[in-house]
This record gives C-alpha cells, structure tokens and sequence, in this order.
C-alpha cells in the first residue's frame, strides 16, 4: 500500500528514533545506578522511553493519514449518502461547497488543489494585497494629477 521509498526511510527513520531512545534510557539507568548516580539520571531513564513512544506514534498517526489521503484519491472511501439524505446539519444554512476535481499524485500528502486555481494567476491574491494595488493605484494617478496642475490648490 504505501511501499514508497519516502515511507520506507519515514519507517526506518522512526525505528532508528525508537532504538536511539531506548538505548539512551538503558544508558540513564546505568548511570542512576552507578555510585555517582543521581535522581536527575533516573529521570532521564523514564524521559526517554515517553520520547521513543512518541516518535512511534507520530509515525503511526503519518502513516494512518497518508492512508486515509490515497483512499480519498483513489475513491475507496464509503459513500455517506445516509449524512446526506437528513439534510444540512443545524446550524449550516445551505449544501457544503463544492470540493475541486483536481486531484494530487498518490504520493503527495496535501490536499487537492480548487478547482479553477492556477499557481501564479493573481486570482488567489489575498484582498489586502489587491486593496493595496488599488491604493497605490490612487495615490500614483494623484500624483500625476497634482504634477500636471501645481498650481492649483482645491
């Protein structure tokens, strides 16, 4: 299913984490024991173990995602048709809107892309930026405008 060779380093990534983490706790807890042990190293000894479980569960919580993403790509998810047929949800007044046919490649762990939506087009500009073209805009035709009567004062 996801035998991608960016997987499988993300895999061997995580185990290395989980073995590195392990292996330092081993190591606190030989240093707790030692005659100059403290309770600092057996400290260590149990925050080592939190940290190899938690580079175990961010790789599984990747690994469910990007599942769930291919599934979605690849229309194996189920239909929810019974959502569907009690209407809207309280709350919402009208349908959801309509979600982009443009699909990523398999591999790609973003979301698709809207519809219509072409990188570099201007069309996506935030309003603040269009306000500022617009103001800028104003001040420039201003400026050409008090450059041709100087004279006048309003």
């Amino acid at each position: 299913m996801l035998a991608t060779p960016r997987w499988v380093g993300w895999t061997l990534l995580a185990v290395v984490a989980v073995i590195v983490c392990g292996g330092m706790a081993y190591w606190q807890l030989g240093r707790a024991e030692s005659p100059t042990g403290t309770l600092l190293n057996a400290g260590y000894a149990l925050q080592w173990p939190l940290f190899g479980v938690f580079f175990a569960a961010l790789w599984w919580r990747m690994l469910h995602a990007e599942a769930l993403q291919l599934a979605a790509v690849r229309g194996e998810l189920p239909d929810d048709t019974d959502d569907d047929a009690a209407g809207p949800a309280p709350g919402n007044d009208g349908p959801a809107p309509a979600v982009g046919t443009s699909v990523p490649p398999p591999d790609s762990p973003f979301t698709p892309r809207p519809a219509g939506v072409r990188p570099g087009d201007g069309q996506g500009a935030p309003a603040r930026g269009r306000a500022r073209t617009d103001y800028n805009a104003m001040l420039a035709a201003l400026a050409r405008a008090d450059a041709r009567d100087p004279d006048e004062t309003p």
